[in-house]
């Protein structure tokens, strides 16, 4: 599953690499013992934790690919729905910088942008919608715990440590012919089928997802691991900041140029 932000950010599908969080006690193991440990009943976790993660009024997210490349730094607000966007892209006439950096805001986009004289940011008129503009920003908690969670082969591998906080890891091989098929509160039809529909899109059969679960049943980090049209693909997530995010606001009015004056300056010779 490949998705974008804009002209801006590329997003690769994936998941469950080598390796695993900060001081993981091993596939299968862990530093408690699984017959012990309420938290084994995986599906239960994670339906709380996408309950929970999905309530909170703003976090941050950082996602890459495979070994840390095509880094992302997301910011995700809840209300008014916004979004803050820092992106690693190829170099180019309109990213000189290679950093594409996006506010989304009120049904509106803010690109930051040298294009044109005295201004530094330009915007683009999203169409309405919820005003997020870039609900990607939000990562896919959603997609992904609710995928583990209808998922059959899902089960608890270990109490490893994310960030330095505890947490429990979680895995499961989700099959999406399997998936399509599926009725029940992890994830609403709209959701499974959107899910389903981008990843067969990029020739994805099956994908396996690691999701680390802290004790307080937020979601700390996620993996997912496919094979494509492009070969293997992964796409890690790390969540934090949860509620203590900086209140997105729009650029200084002043700073902003219209699409228009944008596309102009880049007209000039």
């Amino acid at each position: 599953m490949v998705a974008a932000v804009g002209a801006a950010l590329t997003m690769v599908l994936a998941g469950c690499g080598s390796d695993g969080g900060d001081g993981r006690g091993g596939a299968g193991g862990g530093t408690a013992d699984a017959s012990r440990n309420d938290r084994t009943d995986a599906r239960e976790v994670l339906l709380a934790a996408a309950k929970k993660t999905g309530g909170q009024s703003s976090y941050r997210t950082i996602q890459t690919g495979e070994r840390g490349s095509d880094r992302s730094e997301m910011l995700y607000q809840k209300k008014p729905a916004a979004t803050v966007v820092k992106a690693r892209v190829e170099k180019s006439a309109s990213s000189p910088t290679g950093i594409s950096h996006m506010i989304s805001l009120g049904g509106t986009a803010y690109v930051k942008s040298d294009g044109v004289p005295g201004k530094s940011w330009y915007s683009i008129d999203l169409g309405g919608g919820d005003g997020g503009g870039a609900p990607r920003a939000a990562g896919y908690v959603q997609e992904f715990a609710g995928a583990l969670a209808a998922t059959k082969s899902t089960a608890w591998v270990a109490e490893e440590k994310v960030g330095g906080r505890a947490a429990d890891h979680y895995r499961g091989k989700v099959v999406f012919d399997e998936l399509a098929t599926y009725s029940g509160p992890a994830l609403s039809k709209d959701l499974r089928d959107l899910y389903v529909e981008m990843a067969k899109k990029q020739g994805m059969r099956s994908v396996v997802i690691d999701m680390w679960v802290g004790k307080d049943d937020l979601v700390l980090k996620s993996r997912e691991t496919g094979t494509g049209k492009k070969g293997r693909e992964v796409i890690n997530e790390e969540y934090s900041d949860f509620g203590t995010v900086p209140r997105i606001t729009a650029p200084p009015a002043g700073s902003v140029a219209t699409w228009d004056e944008f596309l102009a300056g880049r007209a000039q010779p």
